[in-house]
């Protein structure tokens, strides 16, 4: 059995990952658990407009994909574990959102591979706020 690379540069248009992200932000917006933690980090990032929020995302997922390199210059690793109201299981629901947004926006294939690279990206992200303020070769922190 062969596994696709999640990594590897797929086809989709920049409308239909604007298509998506426009969508997945609606559904956060709604949230009750994620709506909130988003609208203060956009706030905090972007001023109250949830449309320049999505297109920052739109341009790191053109970059992601590998259809517009140089798009996103961020650091998403840094914000979310910079940001202490982000928890490890966050990410779960994120991911399943995400999952079931694309898959109601794009085509099958379209939505296999950009939810495999998202769970990639989730689990690196999750990782790094499950090490947040843990000192290297100390015993871990169990929260």
């Amino acid at each position: 059995m062969t596994t696709s690379n999640p990594l590897a540069k797929f086809d989709i248009a920049p409308e239909d990952i604007d298509r998506l992200v426009a969508a997945f932000y609606a559904r956060i917006r709604a949230h009750p658990t994620l709506g909130p933690v988003f609208a203060r980090a956009i706030a905090a990032e972007d001023g109250p407009e949830w449309r320049a929020h999505e297109r920052k995302i739109a341009a790191f997922w053109r970059n992601a994909i590998g259809i517009e390199r140089g798009a996103y210059d961020g650091n998403p690793m840094r914000v979310h574990v910079a940001n202490p109201d982000v928890h490890p299981g966050m990410f779960s629901t994120w991911l399943a959102l995400f999952r079931e947004t694309a898959e109601e926006v794009l085509a099958p294939h379209q939505a296999r591979a950009i939810a495999a690279l998202a769970d990639k990206i989730g689990e690196s992200m999750r990782y790094g706020v499950t090490q947040r303020g843990q000192v290297k070769g100390a015993p871990p922190v169990l929260r």
